[in-house]
């Protein structure tokens, strides 16, 4: 019996590895160096596509488009966007993120 169940831990043990693996963000997180939270929170969203801007948001059901709101672009709202985007003020990209996460929230 112990035998099976040790067997069965590895087996599962190796299935969670493999998945774990595949998932982009495994990399992405091993990525990120030792930055402050929040640059890290940023950096982390931005590149999973998981943050709080347009794009991810249109694709969850909450905006009705992925676009831009703060300018006339018309760009999809995403990392490489936050660039462009002559609405927001701030230089670093983890500012640029938090800015514009803040002008959505009150635009909405």
């Amino acid at each position: 019996m112990a035998l099976i169940r040790r067997e069965f831990k590895a087996s599962r043990c190796n299935e969670i590895k493999a998945r774990r693996k595949a998932k982009q963000w495994t990399v992405a997180l091993s990525e990120i160096p030792d930055w402050p939270r929040s640059e890290a929170v940023a950096e982390f969203r931005l590149r999973t596509g998981h943050g709080c801007l347009a794009k991810h948001l249109h694709r969850l059901g909450v905006y009705t488009q992925p676009t831009c709101p703060l300018c006339n672009l018309q760009e999809e709202m995403e990392k490489t966007h936050l660039i462009r985007c002559p609405a927001l003020k701030t230089t670093t990209e983890s500012q640029r993120y938090w800015e514009a996460r803040r002008r959505l929230m009150n635009c909405y």
